[in-house]
């Protein structure tokens, strides 16, 4: 009897083990699948809370070349950025592109942000309003720049201080203080004088008021042969009598005069098709061609030439194959008084008004 009693407590005391060991192991099965499904608390200490400014600047840029800085603000808080400007500093001697002003403004419009003033001191620095940008918003803003010509008897070098150009971006806040701010450096290639310098090797330049590709109005003729090694020393005969000098070069295969006064370049001259302008006009485009691509135009006659030129185009002159009449006695007349089909049989890139004057009596 008594070994019969205990062999029944010893069996109890052995469920009573096992049913604790399951339970044990139940109770962390169901901690674990708690643990599981429960979304991990978040720390809000380890997450970086910040204003982003980052700097795009190519690697790989050339003399006299034309290329774009980018800049990209990111609000990474989480409270609203309101009233900020974005300064971009451009080291001297990197001109803003012909253009820069427009496609800056179209791009940060396109984003719903407007380029404000801009100011020059030394290094150009072009200012942006950034607005309002909402926790987790980012903003883009560009500006086209050009490269200065290669320095004439010194070689591109990575070591020389000459071929490299300081760029900053700076946020300021709107109380004045400045939030962050990213600085590069555009760096001239070495060899890049040579690769880009000579001017037939160029391709898709535009006739535009400042010049044509590389070439510029206000270059000085040492200049001119830094780019174009082919240029040539010409003169002529002006229709005055008075003899006119210049330069002869090939802008993308194309003959082109430049001609000089006061030791620059005054007036491009382009008489034979091949350059166009930026709304595609050349040399034998008709006045009708003119007049549908810039709407207004305005016309003279000057050394016995008619020509038309248009605000829509300013710094572009262009000469019509069509005579100066008794009739036209005056430097300025109606352009609606010209024939459509007139012909364009040169351009000329230069300096002065682009307006229309009333026109004096015939």
């Amino acid at each position: 009897m008594m070994m019969g009693m205990m062999r029944v407590r010893a069996a109890l005391r052995r469920a009573l083990r096992v049913s604790a060991v399951a339970l044990a192991a139940a109770a962390c099965r169901d901690r674990a699948v708690e643990q599981a499904q429960a979304p991990p608390a978040d720390d809000l200490g380890t997450v970086p809370r910040e204003v982003e400014l980052r700097l795009y600047v190519a690697t790989d840029w050339a003399w006299n070349e034309d290329d774009t800085l980018r800049v990209t603000v990111v609000n990474g808080t989480l409270q609203p950025l309101s009233g900020a400007t974005l300064a971009l500093s451009i080291g001297a001697g990197v001109q803003l592109r012909d253009s820069a002003a427009e496609a800056a403004e179209a791009f940060a419009a396109s984003r719903g942000f407007q380029p404000a003033a801009r100011a020059a001191t030394g290094d150009t620095t072009v200012r942006f309003t950034v607005g309002t940008l909402a926790p987790g918003q980012s903003a883009e803003f560009a500006q086209a720049v050009r490269t200065p010509p290669a320095p004439r008897g010194r070689p591109a070098s990575a070591a020389d201080s000459v071929s490299r150009f300081a760029i900053g971006a700076r946020l300021v806040g709107a109380d004045g203080r400045e939030i962050i701010a990213r600085a590069d450096t555009i760096r001239i290639r070495a060899g890049s004088a040579v690769v880009s310098g000579g001017c037939g090797g160029i391709r898709d330049v535009a006739v535009s008021r400042y010049g044509i590709g590389p070439v510029r109005l206000g270059m000085k003729p040492a200049d001119v042969r830094t780019l174009c090694p082919e240029a040539r020393d010409t003169s002529w005969r002006g229709a005055e009598g008075m003899t006119e000098r210049g330069l002869a070069v090939a802008l993308a295969g194309n003959p082109v005069t430049l001609v000089l006064a006061g030791g620059v370049i005054d007036r491009i001259v382009v008489d034979t098709a091949g350059l166009r302008t930026g709304a595609g006009v050349q040399v034998g485009a008709t006045l009708a061609d003119l007049r549908a691509r810039y709407g207004q135009l305005c016309a003279g006659v000057g050394e016995g030439k008619v020509a038309v030129w248009t605000p829509s185009a300013p710094g572009i002159s262009f000469g019509l194959d069509t005579a100066a009449t008794s009739q036209w006695r005056a430097a300025r007349l109606p352009a609606d008084s010209l024939p459509e089909q007139a012909r364009v049989i040169s351009m000329w890139v230069r300096k002065g008004l682009d307006t229309c004057p009333a026109p004096e009596a015939r």
